[in-house]
């Protein structure tokens, strides 16, 4: 029974519009040089998960991109670790939408609705993982 609830009860702090998806714990900067680029690409991420609840797939993948190219602007030496697992956090997102399209697009109750949507996530997914 706890599995069918997993969304409320696991991922609760995931959908947590108070909880940042990228949080400062250290930097030798105390997170100064980052700070506009983190919110920026902090709110694109809550945007996508809350549209990716919503089953707005296409618009929740163009919040995440937008958000994984933000990252380039994390251009000093001392914030490419940063940047990199910025674009990390936001690979894994893409991963979860794009592994929630794959189980409503094949199986026994598929639903080809989704199917445009799924073949944007694994563009996207592949385009993520040459950059990276």
């Amino acid at each position: 029974m706890k599995k069918l609830f997993s969304i409320s009860e696991k991922e609760s702090k995931y959908f947590d519009d108070k909880h940042e998806c990228i949080e400062l714990v250290s930097c030798h900067f105390d997170g100064t040089t980052c700070m506009a680029q983190r919110a920026l690409i902090n709110k694109k991420m809550l945007t996508s998960r809350r549209l990716w609840l919503n089953k707005n797939y296409e618009h929740s993948i163009a919040e995440l991109k937008s958000a994984f190219y933000n990252t380039d602007e994390l251009d000093q030496s001392t914030c490419l670790q940063c940047a990199k697992l910025f674009r990390t956090t936001i690979t894994q997102s893409m991963e979860n939408i794009h592994e929630d399209l794959h189980k409503m697009t094949t199986g026994f109750f598929n639903i080809q609705h989704y199917k445009s949507q799924y073949d944007l996530a694994t563009s996207t997914l592949k385009e993520f993982k040459e950059v990276s």
